[in-house]
């Protein structure tokens, strides 16, 4: 599921999904900014069928807790 969820992701992003892992950090990486991360959210919460808390996005530091979030 980790590598169907980074395929995604990268997607979204519109890069490589070799560019990502689960160690990518927030706002570190280029592409991903806040107007990603919302747009990540909607996507990831119509892709996966779930609701992400926007209060718990001040947690997210890598894709990893975006992941754990969707699981």
């Amino acid at each position: 599921m980790q590598e169907k969820f980074l395929e995604f992701v990268a997607d979204v992003m519109e890069v490589d999904a070799s560019e990502l892992s689960l160690e990518t950090p927030y706002k570190e990486y280029e592409k991903w900014d806040s107007l990603m991360m919302l747009t990540l959210v909607m996507e990831l919460e119509a892709e996966y069928h779930v609701s992400i808390p926007m209060e718990k996005l001040n947690e997210v530091k890598t894709l990893a807790d975006l992941f754990a979030l969707v699981q």
